[in-house]
């Protein structure tokens, strides 16, 4: 992946796409860059709700759960039929 860092916010997030779950975003951090981790399979409607869910954490660290959810959700179906998927690079 050549994506290695994206801003939400204002704030710098060091991305990373290995791991045991499907995804984790550190809260933001006075000092450092907080980590935005996606671990599930990119190439699936999974993947896509995934990276939507955690972008929203970093967008609005106090956002509840439930919201955070059902708009990835939402948005992960619209994208993905509209034929939206991720491109190996």
């Amino acid at each position: 992946m050549s994506i290695r860092t994206a801003k939400f916010n204002g704030i710098s997030y060091k991305i990373d796409i290995s791991g045991p779950i499907d995804g984790i975003t550190d809260s933001p951090k006075p000092s450092g860059k907080p980590t935005l981790a996606i671990f599930a399979d990119l190439g699936t409607r999974n993947g896509l709700e995934t990276a939507i869910h955690e972008a929203l954490h970093a967008c609005n660290w106090s956002a509840a759960e439930d919201k955070v959810d059902s708009t990835a959700r939402d948005l992960a179906w619209f994208l993905w039929r509209l034929g939206y998927r991720h491109e190996k690079v």
